[in-house]
Protein backbone atom coordinates (compact mmCIF):
# COMPACT_ATOMS: atom_id res chain seq x y z
CA UNK A 1 0.00 0.00 0.00
CA UNK A 2 2.91 2.51 0.52
CA UNK A 3 4.33 1.89 -2.55
CA UNK A 4 1.14 2.85 -4.26
CA UNK A 5 1.31 6.00 -2.24
CA UNK A 6 4.80 7.06 -3.00
CA UNK A 7 4.72 6.18 -6.62
CA UNK A 8 1.22 7.75 -7.31
CA UNK A 9 3.24 11.20 -5.26
CA UNK A 10 5.99 10.73 -7.69
CA UNK A 11 3.81 10.62 -10.46
CA UNK A 12 1.89 13.61 -9.30
CA UNK A 13 5.38 15.13 -9.03
CA UNK A 14 6.67 14.62 -12.44
CA UNK A 15 2.96 15.74 -14.25
CA UNK A 16 3.77 19.33 -12.27
CA UNK A 17 7.43 19.45 -13.17
CA UNK A 18 6.54 18.87 -16.93
CA UNK A 19 3.83 21.03 -16.56
CA UNK A 20 5.59 24.11 -15.20
CA UNK A 21 8.51 23.72 -17.19
CA UNK A 22 6.43 23.57 -20.64
CA UNK A 23 5.18 27.00 -19.63
CA UNK A 24 8.85 28.48 -19.04
CA UNK A 25 9.82 30.69 -22.61
CA UNK A 26 13.15 28.60 -23.09
CA UNK A 27 11.12 25.28 -22.88
CA UNK A 28 8.88 26.00 -25.90
CA UNK A 29 12.15 25.62 -28.45
CA UNK A 30 12.74 22.66 -27.12
CA UNK A 31 8.79 21.43 -27.06
CA UNK A 32 8.63 22.45 -30.82
CA UNK A 33 11.62 20.47 -31.88
CA UNK A 34 10.04 17.49 -29.95
CA UNK A 35 6.72 18.02 -31.69
CA UNK A 36 8.18 18.36 -34.80
CA UNK A 37 10.18 15.15 -34.74
CA UNK A 38 7.43 13.07 -33.30
CA UNK A 39 5.09 13.99 -35.95
CA UNK A 40 7.61 12.86 -38.80
CA UNK A 41 8.51 10.07 -37.05
CA UNK A 42 4.73 9.38 -36.80
CA UNK A 43 4.29 10.09 -40.29
CA UNK A 44 7.37 7.54 -41.19
CA UNK A 45 5.47 4.75 -39.63
CA UNK A 46 1.80 5.74 -41.09
CA UNK A 47 3.46 5.75 -44.56
CA UNK A 48 5.06 2.21 -43.91
CA UNK A 49 2.16 0.27 -41.80
CA UNK A 50 0.13 2.38 -45.04
CA UNK A 51 2.48 0.08 -47.11
CA UNK A 52 2.82 -3.03 -45.68
CA UNK A 53 -0.50 -3.43 -45.60
CA UNK A 54 -1.17 -2.33 -49.67
CA UNK A 55 1.22 -4.89 -50.10
CA UNK A 56 -0.07 -7.59 -47.90
CA UNK A 57 -3.47 -7.36 -46.43
CA UNK A 58 -5.35 -5.32 -50.14
CA UNK A 59 -4.45 -8.42 -52.49
CA UNK A 60 -6.31 -10.78 -50.10
CA UNK A 61 -9.54 -9.05 -49.38
CA UNK A 62 -10.12 -8.26 -52.81
CA UNK A 63 -9.73 -11.67 -53.68
CA UNK A 64 -12.04 -12.80 -51.30
CA UNK A 65 -14.71 -9.67 -51.72
CA UNK A 66 -14.43 -10.95 -55.96
CA UNK A 67 -15.08 -15.04 -54.50
CA UNK A 68 -17.67 -13.90 -52.66
CA UNK A 69 -19.65 -11.27 -55.00
CA UNK A 70 -19.30 -13.74 -57.54
CA UNK A 71 -21.38 -16.14 -55.34
CA UNK A 72 -23.46 -13.93 -54.25
CA UNK A 73 -24.70 -12.83 -57.87
CA UNK A 74 -25.26 -16.72 -58.53
CA UNK A 75 -27.53 -16.86 -55.80
CA UNK A 76 -29.50 -13.98 -56.41
CA UNK A 77 -30.04 -14.99 -59.80
CA UNK A 78 -31.30 -18.16 -58.93
CA UNK A 79 -33.82 -16.45 -56.61
CA UNK A 80 -35.25 -14.17 -59.04
CA UNK A 81 -34.89 -16.95 -61.35
CA UNK A 82 -37.10 -19.48 -58.52
CA UNK A 83 -39.48 -16.06 -58.33
CA UNK A 84 -40.04 -15.43 -61.66
CA UNK A 85 -41.46 -19.35 -62.40
CA UNK A 86 -43.44 -19.31 -58.93
CA UNK A 87 -45.12 -16.02 -59.93
CA UNK A 88 -45.69 -16.98 -63.75
CA UNK A 89 -47.56 -20.21 -62.23
CA UNK A 90 -49.76 -18.24 -59.53
CA UNK A 91 -50.64 -16.14 -62.30
CA UNK A 92 -51.24 -19.42 -65.10
CA UNK A 93 -53.38 -21.14 -62.30
CA UNK A 94 -55.66 -18.31 -61.82
CA UNK A 95 -56.37 -17.35 -65.16
CA UNK A 96 -56.50 -21.05 -66.11
CA UNK A 97 -59.34 -21.14 -63.07
CA UNK A 98 -61.05 -18.13 -64.24
CA UNK A 99 -61.36 -19.98 -67.93
CA UNK A 100 -62.19 -23.27 -66.55
CA UNK A 101 -65.28 -21.25 -64.48
CA UNK A 102 -66.23 -19.30 -67.58
CA UNK A 103 -66.71 -22.74 -69.60
CA UNK A 104 -67.89 -24.59 -67.82
CA UNK A 105 -70.08 -22.28 -65.04
CA UNK A 106 -71.47 -24.15 -62.30
CA UNK A 107 -69.97 -27.32 -61.60
CA UNK A 108 -69.02 -28.06 -58.31
CA UNK A 109 -65.25 -27.61 -58.26
CA UNK A 110 -66.03 -24.36 -60.23
CA UNK A 111 -68.06 -22.80 -57.07
CA UNK A 112 -67.81 -24.59 -54.00
CA UNK A 113 -71.00 -24.69 -52.06
CA UNK A 114 -71.47 -22.92 -49.03
CA UNK A 115 -73.15 -24.91 -46.27
CA UNK A 116 -76.79 -23.75 -45.59
CA UNK A 117 -77.30 -21.65 -42.56
CA UNK A 118 -78.53 -22.70 -39.92
CA UNK A 119 -81.88 -20.87 -38.42
CA UNK A 120 -81.78 -21.37 -35.16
Amino acid sequence: MEKKVIFSIIGIIIVFVVVFLSQQAYSRGIGKTLISDATSQAKAVLASGTNWAAANVYPKITGEVQKRGDAIKKDLAQEKNKVSENIGEKISNYFSGVANSITHPGTPQNCPATPPASTN
